[in-house]
C-alpha cells in the first residue's frame, strides 16, 4: 500500500500534467485580475476596481471550481487505461482496493495543493492589483471556500469513481456531468411539483453552489452556507456523498475487466 502511493506520488510530481493545470489555473486567474487593473487604470471612474468585484466573482461562480474537478482527475488519472499501466498493477499482484485508495489518497493531497495555491494566488493578486474594498469580501470567499471544499470532494471522488470504471474519457464526461449537473438540474425542476424531490434537490452539491438569494444592503447575497447550519450541512453532504461514491466506485471496480 505505502508502496504504491510512493509509486503514484512519484508519477504525479514528474507528470507536466499536473504542473500544467496548476500553473494554468494560478496564470488564468492573474489575468482576470490583471485585466480589471488595466481598465481601472485606464477608465475614469471604471465601478469594478476594487476588490469587492473580484472575490463576488469567485464566490457567486463556486460552479466552476467544481466543474474543474474533473480535468484535475483527468491529469492525476494518468490515462492508465490507454497506458496499460493499471493493468500492470493489478498483474503485479496488487489488490485492486489498494490501487483505487492510494489514487484516491494521491488525488486528495494534490487537490489540496491546487485549492490552496490558486486560491492564494488569485486572491494575492487581487490584493495587490486593486483597491480594497475592506474584509468583508474576503471574509465571504473564504467562507464559501471552506463550505465548497467537500463540495469539491464530491465532484473529484465522482470522477475519480468512473475514471476506474470506464476507459472511454468521453463517457466518463458524459457520467461526471449527468450525476453533478444534469440529474440535479431535473430533480429541481421536478422539485417544484414534488416536495420530497424538492428537498433532495436542495442538499445536491450543484444546487448548493448555485444557491443564492438576494439580500437586503448593498452588494447582500445569501448563499446556502451563510449560516451556520448551511455551513455544518455543506460538511454533511460532503462526507455522505463522498463515502456512496466511493464505494460504489470500488465495488465496481473490482468488476471491470481491465484491458
Amino acid at each position: 500500500m505505502i508502496n504504491y502511493i510512493k509509486s503514484e506520488f512519484y508519477r504525479n510530481l514528474h507528470s507536466k500534467g499536473n504542473y500544467i493545470f496548476l500553473f494554468g489555473c494560478m496564470s488564468f486567474v492573474i489575468f482576470l485580475n490583471g485585466v480589471l487593473a488595466v481598465f481601472a487604470n485606464n477608465t475614469p471612474n471604471f465601478p469594478y476596481a476594487g476588490t469587492w468585484f473580484s472575490f463576488s466573482s469567485l464566490y457567486t461562480s463556486m460552479g466552476i471550481p467544481l466543474v474543474l474537478c474533473l480535468p484535475m482527475v483527468a491529469v492525476v488519472f494518468g490515462q492508465e487505461h490507454k497506458s496499460h499501466t493499471l493493468k500492470n498493477s493489478i498483474s503485479y499482484g496488487i489488490p485492486r482496493s489498494e490501487i483505487y485508495f492510494g489514487k484516491f489518497i494521491v488525488l486528495l493531497i494534490i487537490a489540496l495543493i491546487n485549492l490552496i495555491f490558486i486560491s492564494a494566488v488569485y486572491i494575492g493578486s487581487a490584493l495587490i492589483l486593486l483597491d480594497n474594498s475592506g474584509s468583508v469580501y474576503l471574509n465571504e470567499l473564504i467562507r464559501a471556500l471552506i463550505a465548497c471544499m467537500p463540495l469539491f470532494l464530491i465532484s473529484a471522488t465522482v470522477a475519480h469513481c468512473f475514471y476506474f470504471i470506464f476507459e472511454n474519457e468521453t463517457t466518463v464526461v458524459v457520467w461526471w456531468a449527468s450525476v453533478i449537473i444534469i440529474i440535479p438540474k431535473v430533480i429541481e425542476l421536478l422539485g417544484a411539483r414534488v416536495e420530497i424531490l424538492r428537498k433532495i434537490a436542495q442538499f445536491m452539491p450543484w444546487n448548493i453552489v448555485k444557491n443564492i438569494t438576494q439580500g437586503s444592503g448593498a452588494h447582500k447575497l445569501i448563499f446556502f452556507w451563510s449560516s451556520q447550519q448551511g455551513l455544518i450541512n455543506c460538511f454533511i453532504v460532503g462526507v455522505v456523498g463522498t463515502i456512496v461514491f466511493y464505494l460504489l466506485g470500488m465495488k465496481l471496480f473490482e468488476k471491470v475487466e481491465i484491458k
